[in-house]
């Protein structure tokens, strides 16, 4: 696999640069400056950093078979299009379906895509690195992608820079077993702890031991049907943690977990909840009534917390809005609706927001 990715490469490179176009000077690179935070304050104004669009040829958007995946589809192309016309981009953008994706072609141009997992990893390396911006992991190319893995390094980085070294963990019955693990075998990974309790279909004893406010209630009842007047009583809830990740696969339960240790009088604790497998509507009076942390994209854009049409839209925008600026050679932090993105000549690492 690797000589044949090598020979191909190689092909690549000499047809390419032996193109009779005419050269251009290498286009002085640009930097954008980091923004503290995770919160979204908004979409990088490329034009503010470019004097003119130095690059001058088209985007190549490979996307999945529309027929079978029309509904992404529909919104992927309308993020593609209105970053497009949102960032005034002149240059032309073809949308070919992944499965018909012409190397040659590509390098001659700026690939956006493809999605497929097993194409990426079939291309990964192949293509320029100034020519491409991969939709799904990979190792060599550019690429961003809607994997959990930003919003599990974002939620790692959000706890380290405030110095959390123990959490509380809450795993429903449907968690996404993969997603937990990844997050645990990363967290644990430095000798940071963890306490972890297991849900099922009735929550509510498991969240009140996992708390510690069962034996505050037993000795309040003891200490009540002895008293002979009235004895105020606020349970107090352990304090070895003061943050709460919930790991499911349903909105309802998330809703539910994060309702039930409010009642029992964790009101103080941080509950956070990666969403990358969540594909319901978000209900906003929900998750402000538990003041529930999301770790995802922006939900201010026009299809708001309607997960499978917003993530869709944001992807098409961010994908578009990166590619633009690597095309340009903009440097920096990149910040688009999906995420923020930090480009420098090695990597492109991905955050996502915190909402």
């Amino acid at each position: 696999m690797f000589i044949k990715k090598f020979y191909l490469l190689l092909i690549i490179i000499i047809i390419t640069s032996c193109s009779s176009a005419p050269k251009k000077n290498i286009t002085k690179t640009q930097f954008v400056p980091d923004i503290a935070g995770n919160k979204f304050i908004g979409v990088t104004d490329i034009e503010d950093y470019l004097d003119v669009n130095n690059y001058q040829n088209k985007f190549i958007v490979a996307a999945p078979d529309h027929k079978r995946f029309s509904e992404f589809n529909n919104f992927f192309q309308l993020g593609i299009l209105t970053a497009k016309n949102q960032l005034k981009i002149s240059n032309e953008v073809k949308f070919i379906d992944q499965e018909n994706l012409n190397l040659l072609e590509a390098n001659k141009n700026f690939l956006i895509g493809p999605l497929s997992n097993e194409i990426v990893i079939n291309i990964d390396g192949l293509l320029l690195k100034d020519k491409a911006l991969l939709l799904n992991d990979a190792v060599d190319n550019y690429s961003i992608s809607l994997s959990q893995e930003s919003q599990i390094s974002t939620l790692e980085t959000y706890l380290l820079n405030n110095s959390i070294e123990r959490l509380g963990i809450i795993e429903d019955e449907n968690n996404p077993t993969e997603q937990t693990k990844d997050f645990k075998k990363k967290w644990l990974n430095e000798n940071r702890d963890a306490v972890t309790i297991a849900v099922d279909n009735d929550p509510s004893t498991r969240i009140e031991n996992f708390l510690n406010v069962t034996d505050s209630k037993f000795r309040f009842q003891i200490i009540d049907e002895a008293s002979f007047s009235d004895v105020e009583f606020i349970p107090r809830t352990r304090k070895d943690f003061s943050q709460v990740v919930v790991f499911t696969n349903d909105l309802s339960r998330l809703y539910e977990i994060a309702s039930l240790v409010r009642f029992n009088y964790g009101l103080e604790y941080e509950i956070f909840s990666l969403t990358s497998n969540f594909d319901q509507k978000i209900d906003k009076n929900e998750i402000s009534l538990h003041d529930i942390t999301l770790i995802d994209h922006t939900y201010e854009n026009r299809f708001t917390s309607d997960l499978p049409k917003s993530r869709s839209f944001c992807l098409g925008f961010d994908a578009l809005l990166v590619s633009y600026a690597i095309a340009n050679n903009v440097k920096g932090e990149i910040r688009g609706l999906l995420g923020i993105y930090k480009i420098t000549n090695e990597s492109l690492v991905s955050k996502s927001y915190i909402n």
